[in-house]
């Protein structure tokens, strides 16, 4: 009998392996279920949320370009930190502003940094965005202010404009159709494109000639068309979002399109 125990030892330990087995492989089943299920919803959620994205961002917000359309602000950067070693300024640096405590100038006003440009055509003159600084320290005719945020260079010259908070847009891209009538918006011209390039595409800034005098509003989409003959109907090739407004202009983003953007294309809003 002492010779039989091990083997019915271990007789006994296999089969409680499989009694274990049996018992557990539906609750293992159900938890692999379980878990493809929660995968599967996961990639659903996924799909739902990557077809909305930001449309506007922060960038497109404080670092993009516009028209001028008035005349030129009263507040300038007239000289700046260690301004003997170099032209150009970034974050944290000090600048010294032209107006101060006699022209209503407050410690912790932010103001945004503004490059003139080139005229565009007679709307007015393009200002691209520099960033924005704060004023730490007053004098009754200057102010010191510090930059933050800055988008590309500052130099000495450049304008300041009183900072408005702006929100981001969360949306989706709707898309364009190759040849529909659909848009019943203003139409506009683009004229200019970003840096001045002779062809744009997705990701890019644009200018087009109408404005909020036209009903142009912000997060609003367009379409952008190219007309290849006259005796033939326009082509949709792209789908644009409006980050910018003024009276006679407007900013435009190039969400999607399936050629290059180039001035003079039209555009309608949706």
């Amino acid at each position: 009998m002492k010779n039989l125990w091990p083997k019915n030892q271990a007789l006994c330990v296999i089969l409680a392996f499989f009694v274990l087995l049996a018992l557990f492989a539906p609750a293992s089943a159900q938890t692999r279920s379980n878990d493809q299920e929660q995968v599967q919803n996961q990639i659903e959620r996924a799909k739902i949320f990557r077809d909305a994205y930001p449309l506007i961002s922060e960038t497109d917000l404080y670092c993009s370009i516009f028209v001028h359309e008035g005349e030129l602000p009263d507040m300038r950067i007239v000289a700046a930190e260690r301004e003997a070693e170099r032209i150009q300024f970034s974050d944290a640096d000090l600048i010294f502003i032209n107006r101060g405590k006699n022209d209503g100038v407050e410690v912790g006003q932010v103001f945004l940094i503004i490059e003139m440009g080139d005229p565009i055509g007679n709307f007015g003159l393009l200002a691209t965005k520099r960033g924005r600084a704060y004023v730490i320290f007053l004098e009754d005719n200057r102010s010191v202010a510090r930059i933050e945020k800055a988008c590309g260079r500052v130099m000495i010259g450049n304008y300041l404009l009183p900072f408005e908070e702006k929100e981001s847009l969360l949306g989706k891209d709707l898309g364009y159709e190759a040849f529909a009538e659909g848009d019943t918006g203003a139409v506009g011209n683009i004229i200019y494109l970003q840096n001045n390039y002779n062809q744009i595409g997705s990701g890019s800034w644009a200018i087009i000639d109408i404005g909020e005098d036209s009903g142009i509003q912000v997060g609003q989409q367009m379409t952008v068309y190219e007309k290849i003959k006259e005796d033939l109907p326009r082509e949709g090739i792209g789908n644009l979002v409006v980050i910018e407004t003024r009276a006679k202009t407007a900013t435009i983003k190039v969400l999607s399109c399936s050629d290059a953007i180039r001035t003079g294309m039209q555009v309608q809003g949706k």
